[in-house]
């Protein structure tokens, strides 16, 4: 019987004295092999069984309810399966069971929960937060409970023939525990009204149909109680996308409506290929098989074509009292998520619109155009590889032709191996003049495609990027151009989702905000828009800002959109031939506002655009000029940052590295 899994499992044949030294060499690591785990995260009775087996039923994934119940609960106990079989007579969990745990033996999984005691509760969630000043006993937990868990993944996707496990067990200190230890977990937050949430864990004597005496019930909370639960939850998870676990987030009351947009939006933001087969997605309605999920909502056992409505029968159900005191709890998140959930409404209402009132095709039912991407280079040749498998292996089901443009390099022509049948690969030299916007603009002499897309060589894009970016683009006709929100690599292994801020980016917005997630690397547009906008301006200083002076000119000519979750991962962590100096900086910006005097008539972007030189002149150790610009820049308009982190690094002088680090993180780039 295995006592202690911070040790290894002995294998046949292994002496116990051997198994012992291995454990003493340190923490338990879990295999590298452990498959991808999508984990539902969010507070109780807000539609998790049913997202959970929406998914599973997608090739290539598996769900299992909420697993974290499975040493306390269900094995032990020997509740029902989602078959509807006894758990210890289930095949699946059988076969599972005989991969792992000894069979399900008490003693193990007795261990594991008492391991889940030490690192995965509430309070220790600092301690994983911290988790490099946490004690060496600490970790060595956390690395046993990992490898326990990802022998469990492993051997269920083996039995399942499945690469992700779906895992609804909403702990947000789960998920953060299992990242800790080094298991690849995506973690889906679902949020539902915290009223609906409250009346839901109000109701009593609902009938709990996992048990096989058949006479449990689902557990019940007070409003108040439920309210402060549900508030928790959702800070808890609002920070693991500060500890870089990639998260998206899905509101019940989107899936209910549109659960194929739901599932194809988040599986995007968690960077996962979308299947093909979705069919058993409809508008309002899903069809489900039986599945092998335990525990969770009685949902669990519905099969066949389920009908999706939302349950909002707190309106007239919950007293007045209880209906203020819960909302009064929940306010803060509740403004947050409405304030997104109405932007992506107002997008939805402005594409039927602009397709004369009549809903769009399925995706699937698609013509899909073919697409030109433009990938210029310089000195970089094993990071383009990387940006040129990221094109190549998006899931857009049209043609791709990926052209790479070497800049003041011969072409690499073993590049072109990289490309598939439909995902083609090209090179050529750059034949304007040398430099960033000559190399784009040589890509555009070459392209063949009804869109043109734009990477530049050391980002790298979402498998499903092109697919939204298009279908969004065919929706919406009247769009020239199209951005996304994105994900900055930073030093040291660091990530910031930036994501989109609104869905329609106007010309006056762009005046008064660079907007930063209409990057390079995030850019589709269709071919008229080069015609009507024109080329990328060669005659910029170093090139510098070259897609900003672009997508200026282009919102002064058309409508410009976003797609506000991330699909690219934006380099901030390598150096680049392109990237601006703060010589090149100054010269670029004051280059930008000579050629584009509707800047200087913003008194916002004026002043942000002064913020920005005076910063780059006093990187340059010029702090008479840098705070002249600084004093003309807060004379124009006294509420942006920029003017402001300028006199800071006048009068204080530390490393403008650090500097634009710290404005990152409150969204603001000074160059």
């Amino acid at each position: 019987m295995t006592k202690n899994l911070a040790a290894p499992r002995r294998t046949a044949g292994q002496p116990q004295a051997e198994a012992d030294a291995e454990a003493d060499a340190g923490p338990a690591r879990p295999p590298g092999s452990a498959p991808t785990v999508v984990y539902i995260a969010g507070a109780g009775r807000s539609g998790s069984t049913l997202l959970e087996r929406a998914l599973g039923e997608m090739p290539g994934f598996v769900n299992v309810g909420e697993l974290i119940d499975i040493f306390r609960r269900d094995a032990p106990r020997a509740e029902r399966c989602g078959c509807g079989q006894p758990f210890a007579e289930c095949p699946f969990w059988t076969g599972v069971g005989g991969r792992v745990f000894d069979h399900w033996d008490a003693a193990e999984l007795a261990a594991v929960q008492r391991l889940k005691g030490r690192v995965a509760r509430q309070r220790h969630l600092p301690r994983l937060l911290a988790m490099p000043l946490a004690s060496r006993s600490f970790r060595t937990d956390v690395a046993a409970y990992g490898a326990s868990y990802a022998s469990l993944y492993r051997s269920i996707a083996a039995e399942a023939g499945a690469s992700v496990v779906v895992d609804a067990s909403k702990w947000p200190v789960q998920a953060l525990a299992l990242t800790r230890a080094g298991l690849d977990v995506r973690v889906i937050h679902l949020v539902r009204d915290v009223r609906g949430v409250a009346h839901s864990l109000n109701k009593r004597g609902v009938a709990r149909p996992h048990a096989l005496n058949e006479q449990g019930v689902m557990w019940t909370k007070r409003p108040v109680a439920a309210a402060f639960r549900w508030t928790s939850y959702q800070s808890q998870v609002e920070l693991l996308a500060l500890c870089g676990v990639p998260v998206a987030r899905v509101r019940y009351e989107d899936f209910v409506h549109q659960p194929r947009r739901t599932v194809e939006q988040a599986l995007t933001q968690l960077r996962l290929p979308l299947p093909g087969q979705l069919e058993h997605l409809g508008d309002g309605q899903v069809t489900l098989g039986p599945s092998h999920g335990i525990a969770g909502n009685p949902s669990r056992f519905r099969y066949g074509d389920i009908t999706l409505r939302i349950d909002e029968a707190w309106r007239t159900e919950m007293s007045r009292g209880a209906r203020i005191m819960v909302t009064a709890i929940g306010l803060p998140l509740l403004v947050r998520y409405r304030r997104r959930a109405a932007r992506s409404r107002r997008a939805a209402r402005s594409a039927t619109k602009s397709n004369g009132g009549t809903p769009t095709e399925p995706a699937g039912d698609r013509s899909w155009p073919d697409v030109s991407v433009i990938v210029p280079t310089r000195g970089r040749p094993e990071l383009v590889r990387e940006s040129i498998a990221a094109v190549v292996g998006q899931t857009y089901p049209g043609n791709i032709e990926c052209i790479v443009v070497h800049d003041q390099e011969p072409p690499d022509e073993s590049l072109t191996v990289l490309g598939s049948a439909q995902h083609r690969v090209r090179v050529v030299a750059n034949s304007h003049s040398p430099g960033l916007a000559g190399a784009r603009n040589t890509g555009l002499d070459t392209a063949r495609g009804d869109y043109i897309a734009t990477c530049d060589d050391d980002d790298m894009w979402h498998p499903g990027k092109l697919k939204v970016q298009v279908a969004r683009l065919l929706d919406e006709p009247g769009l020239l151009v199209i951005g996304s929100g994105m994900r900055l690599l930073l030093p040291g292994d660091k990530t910031l989702d930036w994501p989109g801020r609104t869905e329609r980016i106007s010309y006056q917005l762009l005046l008064r905000n660079r907007v930063k997630e209409l990057h390079s690397s995030t850019l589709v547009m269709r071919r008229d828009a080069v015609t009507k906008v024109g080329p990328y301006d060669e005659g910029l200083p170093h090139g510098y800002a070259e897609d900003y002076d672009w997508v200026l000119r282009a919102a002064r000519t058309g409508p410009v959109g976003m797609v506000t979750q991330p699909l690219a991962d934006i380099r901030r962590n390598a150096g680049s031939w392109y990237q601006g100096s703060a010589e090149r900086t100054a010269a670029g910006l004051e280059y930008m506002l000579a050629k584009h005097p509707d800047i200087a008539a913003s008194r916002r972007g004026h002043a942000r655009i002064l913020g920005q030189i005076a910063f780059a002149h006093s990187s340059l150790g010029g702090r008479g000029l840098a705070l002249r610009y600084a004093v003309r820049g807060l004379s124009r308009w006294p509420f942006v940052p920029h003017p402001y982190i300028a006199l800071a690094h006048i009068t204080v002088g530390m490393h403008p590295r650090y500097v634009q680090r710290a404005a990152r993180l409150f969204r603001r780039d000074l160059a």
